[in-house]
């Protein structure tokens, strides 16, 4: 993929939705990429057991608060437009939210949401969030709360394993690799010789495409089987920490990473590593699956 030509943006009812607009806008500028905006958010439910007067009744007072919802939305649109002198495309299709959004994601290059808080109810949920990242057709950029004004993609860590979603990811990343000052590749194992995949074939492909790379492996301790049967996402949990901590350290402003699912076990469970990391993460970051 040489650019992003078009970079699709959830808008919700959320107070972080105007805030994630302009940073998607300020991100499509970067790229000369189109922008599209779908205020994408589930319908009221009416109840049951409702009278047909009381059915009726709801049902207006629900039409209401849904002009009054994309209302709202164009009301941000017009605004960030404004401020930022952007075209952006703004689409409400109604209806189901997820499968909006997954449509959509499917004739687009880059899906960029907030990251799922629970206390903001207006947002996108974890559920919302880990659904969007299995069924998506292109890579979801999720942007916490704390990175809303800031850069993306000046100085990007990407976090390797000899796995499907993670060669997708960083192939999805090339066009911010390319413009990126900096780029980090690590990848983690029980020790530097581990006798894992060596990162060299990593780099040489990163500079087929004009990215250097630096490489690095990281030691990730070992649990005795019983203690890992005992607590199963420890490790996962401290490889998302060590990430984290590492782009903290170089001033990262992305992590790429590959985001992993057990659909064996359900479709929409994901690994402890994407959970984690969509959980508690401080900068953005592009997952792909």
């Amino acid at each position: 993929m040489s650019r992003y030509r078009r970079i699709l943006v959830h808008l919700s009812d959320s107070v972080r939705a105007e805030s994630l607009l302009a940073f998607a806008a300020r991100l499509a500028a970067e790229h000369e990429a189109e922008l599209q905006a779908v205020h994408a958010v589930d319908s009221f439910a009416l109840g049951a057991y409702l009278s047909p007067e009381a059915a009726m009744t709801a049902a207006e007072a629900n039409q209401q608060l849904v002009r009054e919802r994309a209302a709202r939305a164009r009301e941000r649109v017009g605004q960030v437009v404004q401020a930022l002198g952007r075209p952006i495309d703004l689409q409400i299709p109604g209806g189901d939210a997820l499968r909006a959004m997954t449509e959509r994601s499917r004739v687009a290059d880059l899906v960029v949401v907030a990251q799922p808080v629970e206390r903001d109810g207006a947002g996108p949920t974890a559920g919302f969030a880990s659904q969007l990242l299995v069924g998506a057709g292109c890579p979801v950029l999720f942007v916490p709360e704390a990175a809303l004004a800031g850069r993306c993609g000046t100085r990007v860590q990407i976090a390797w394993a000899d796995t499907r979603e993670s060669a997708r990811a960083l192939r999805d990343a090339l066009p911010i690799l390319r413009r990126a000052e900096a780029v980090e590749v690590l990848r983690f194992g029980a020790g530097r010789d581990d006798g894992g995949e060596p990162l060299d074939a990593v780099a040489g492909y990163l500079a087929s495409h004009e990215v250097q790379a630096r490489c690095s492996v990281r030691a990730v301790r070992e649990l005795p089987f019983a203690e890992r049967m005992l607590v199963p996402n420890v490790v996962d949990a401290s490889i998302a920490e060590l990430l984290l901590s590492q782009a903290a350290d170089t001033n990262a402003d992305l992590i790429v990473m590959g985001g992993y699912g057990h659909s064996r076990a359900y479709e929409f469970v994901l690994g402890g590593v994407t959970r984690s990391m969509l959980a508690s993460m401080t900068v953005p970051v592009l997952m792909s699956h």
